[in-house]
């Protein structure tokens, strides 16, 4: 029971953030929840509750979406998806969570350290949600990579958190799917996305009213740490297995 204590806990932290950014939930809360879990367990729970809470997320919000670039993101993303897919099942897991670890702890520190000055080439952005797509597909954890091409895209923080929200609502919908139909979705996992709901709820009001008082740039960094933090878990893990 302790573990499913920890698991929910980990699940209100990620959400509020989740709510208030619009993409640092599931790189938080993924690295911690394979170490209690195994990464199936993890990945299919996650999926799931990061579907209903952006799914709450998106509707508060219609009325900021930019249609026409959730249209160019999700074109990208669902590339990226199909190639997540494939490398997940074809490449030893182990290393997937190391290479996973390494590149999360490199964009926290790029985000601290490094200020952007100028705007990347539009290509780079389009590889960068590319890689949003994979990284979601394998590890639910794309919106570091999406957040490269919408921070540039989308000035407005309104605009921008929910545009981000409606991604993942449209692709974890067709995650969920895949997970069910290879047999992710044990009993054992609905009853821990059930436990986790309403705490789920709570923290999704808790993460609207901060939105609307926080210093943007200040929270940010604190989710940056997290980043790092949470990506060192990974790594810590692969050597001491």
């Amino acid at each position: 029971m302790t573990k499913e204590i920890l698991f929910i806990l980990i699940l209100i932290v990620s959400n509020i953030i989740q709510t208030i950014t619009g993409f640092a939930g599931g790189p938080l809360a993924m690295p911690p929840a394979i170490a209690l879990l195994g990464i199936s367990d993890a990945k299919a729970a996650i999926t799931l509750i990061f579907w209903f809470s952006t799914l709450i997320v998106t509707f508060q919000n219609l009325k900021y979406i930019n249609w026409k670039k959730l249209g160019i993101i999700l074109f990208f993303m669902a590339i990226g998806v199909v190639f997540g897919l494939w490398i997940y099942d074809y490449c030893p897991v182990q290393y997937l969570m190391l290479l996973y670890g390494i590149v999360v702890v490199l964009i926290g520190l790029k985000k601290l350290l490094i200020k952007q000055t100028r705007e990347l080439p539009v290509p780079v952005t389009y590889l960068a949600l590319f890689a949003a797509g994979a990284m979601q597909a394998m590890f639910t954890s794309g919106g570091p990579f999406l957040v490269i091409y919408a921070t540039a895209a989308m000035k407005d923080k309104k605009e921008f958190r929910a545009t981000v929200s409606s991604i993942w609502t449209v692709l974890n919908i067709f995650l969920c799917f895949q997970m069910y139909r290879r047999g992710m979705y044990t009993p054992y996992v609905n009853r821990l996305v059930l436990l986790t709901m309403i705490p789920v709820f709570g923290a999704i009001f808790v993460g609207n009213k901060i939105s609307k008082k926080l210093n943007q740039a200040a929270f940010l960094k604190l989710v940056y740490i997290l980043l790092m933090i949470s990506g060192g878990i990974l790594i810590v893990n692969y050597f001491t297995a």
